[in-house]
C-alpha cells in the first residue's frame, strides 16, 4: 500500500499508511463500549504512543466530530486518516475501522436467537452491559484529565452533565454546545483569536447538513 499512496509528512517525519492502519487494527481489537471507550483507546494508542497528532488537535476533532450526526468516533478515526494521508487514506481507515465491527455486530445482533434456539443459557451476555460502563468510566476519565483545567471547563463539565441528564429532549444537545462555544470564546484571553478566524464554509454541503438536522428535530 505505501507503493501505491507514499508517505505522508507529519511534524517533519514520514508516516507509513501501513503502519497507520496496523494502528487502525490495534485500536479496533481494543475498542469495546461506544464511543467514548473508543476515544479513550485513541489516545493510548494514535495520540500517546504513536504521536500522530497532538493531544490538543485529537480533543477538537472529538469536539468537532461531536457535532457532527452520525458515529462520533468513526469520524473521528477517519478524519486522522485523512488528516495523515487525503481521501485514500481516510477510506481505507474507514473500511478497516467499521467493516470488521460492522460483521462482528451482525453476528452477535443473532446471538439471542441462536441461543434460544439451542436451549442454552443467556446469563453469559448479561456481563456484556457492566464491561462496557467500565471502559467508558476510564476512557471518561483520561479524557477528562486532559480537557478539564480550569474553573471554566469544571463549570462546562458539571452544566453539560447536569442538563443532559436531568433534560432529556434533544434540543438540550445543541443548546450545551451552544453556550459551552459562547462562553469558552467569552473567556478567551487569546488577543488574535478573531483576528484568525476566517468562515468560507462549503454551503452547499451546510444547507444539506441544516435540512437533516431540522427534520430529524421535527421528526423526535
Amino acid at each position: 500500500m505505501d507503493k501505491m499512496a507514499g508517505k505522508h509528512k507529519l511534524h517533519n517525519r514520514r508516516i507509513s499508511w501501513s503502519a497507520f492502519l496496523k494502528d487502525v487494527v490495534i485500536c479496533f481489537f481494543g475498542a469495546y463500549g461506544g464511543p467514548e471507550a473508543h476515544f479513550g483507546v485513541f489516545i493510548d494508542q494514535l495520540v500517546v504512543k504513536k504521536k500522530y497528532l497532538k493531544e490538543e488537535e485529537f480533543v477538537e476533532l472529538i469536539a468537532l466530530c461531536g457535532m457532527l450526526p452520525g458515529p462520533t468516533s468513526t469520524q473521528t478515526i477517519v478524519s486522522i486518516g485523512y488528516k495523515l494521508g487525503g481521501p485514500l487514506l481516510a477510506f481505507f481507515t474507514f473500511l478497516i475501522w467499521a467493516v470488521p465491527v460492522l460483521t462482528v455486530m451482525t453476528i452477535l445482533s443473532f446471538s439471542f436467537v441462536f441461543l434460544e434456539a439451542m436451549n442454552l443459557s443467556e446469563e453469559g451476555l448479561r456481563f456484556i452491559g457492566p464491561m462496557a460502563v467500565g471502559f467508558i468510566l476510564v476512557a471518561a476519565y483520561r479524557i477528562g484529565l486532559r480537557v478539564i483545567k480550569d474553573r471554566l471547563t469544571v463549570f462546562l463539565f458539571l452544566f453539560g452533565a447536569t442538563s443532559t441528564y436531568f433534560v432529556r429532549d434533544p434540543w438540550v444537545f445543541p443548546l450545551v454546545l451552544l453556550v459551552g462555544g459562547i462562553l469558552s470564546v467569552v473567556e478567551s484571553k487569546k488577543d488574535e483569536l478573531w483576528t484568525r478566524i476566517t468562515i468560507s464554509p462549503p454551503w452547499p454541503f451546510m444547507i444539506v447538513f441544516l435540512f437533516w438536522q431540522l427534520g430529524a428535530a421535527w421528526h423526535y
